[in-house]
């Protein structure tokens, strides 16, 4: 069984240990995470529909990329290594804008989840012949327009992230 070890932080933020991941969501433990989501030149979302190989929320649309922050790496170094780990691109720092950091506590199955998620906007133009999965994480990823999105939002059809999706409601007007 593989490991992935993270930073462990009190309810204010600050680190206070390291920890396993999988403890991390068995004890609800804070930790932190990115989400990227990727808009392009037609103002459209990428969204990335998760494997049905994953233990949270498999085979439903979520965020263009997203992962846990390892143990001693910065957000920014996350949204590097998980954009080119989910779907081989190489994000351009120049076009990435922090929006704000999400408290997020949730429950699904046996997993017990309280993360601080940073949230970014990529504004890039990512040409999808180009991506390449994978396949233990992502299984398709398409562009939707801002009223798809909407759409999918008030559906269901995406992970729950309410709280980002009433601010991107406002980034996508």
């Amino acid at each position: 069984m593989k490991h992935e070890m993270i930073d462990e932080y009190n309810t204010r933020g600050e680190k206070i240990g390291i920890v396993d991941k999988a403890v991390a969501h068995e004890k609800g433990l804070w930790h932190k995470s990115v989400h990227v989501w990727i808009i392009n030149d037609k103002n459209e979302v990428l969204l990335q529909y998760r494997s049905a190989e994953k233990d949270l929320y498999p085979n439903t649309w979520d965020c263009s990329f997203a992962g846990h922050i390892d143990a001693g790496e910065s957000s920014i170094e996350a949204v590097l290594r998980e954009g080119k780990e989910e779907l081989d691109i190489d994000v351009n720092l120049e076009n990435l804008q922090y929006v704000f950091t999400n408290r997020e506590m949730f429950q699904y199955g046996q997993v017990n989840s309280n993360e601080f998620v940073d949230i970014y906007i990529l504004r890039q133009n990512i040409n999808l012949q180009n991506v390449e999965l994978q396949k233990e994480e992502v299984s398709n990823a398409k562009y939707v327009s801002k009223e798809q999105f909407f759409e999918l939002m008030e559906n269901g059809t995406l992970i729950p992230h309410k709280i980002e999706y009433m601010v991107l409601k406002e980034i996508l007007k």
